[in-house]
């Protein structure tokens, strides 16, 4: 797999991979919440998530 890096902003500070409004995380996964198709940016989530320090 090519190794392209993308800028992603982000606003949720308490992740571990948050650093001044940027995500530093290797990869990121977005998945739907529940069992249904996303239809809005609300009814998706950022499983890439822990906790930070």
């Amino acid at each position: 797999m090519e190794n392209n890096r993308i800028t992603v902003k982000c606003g949720v500070d308490t992740c571990n991979f948050y650093k001044n409004n940027y995500c530093y995380a290797n990869s990121i996964e977005v998945n739907p919440q529940g069992t249904g198709k996303s239809k809005t940016s609300d009814e998706t989530q950022c499983t890439t998530f822990i906790p930070g320090k």
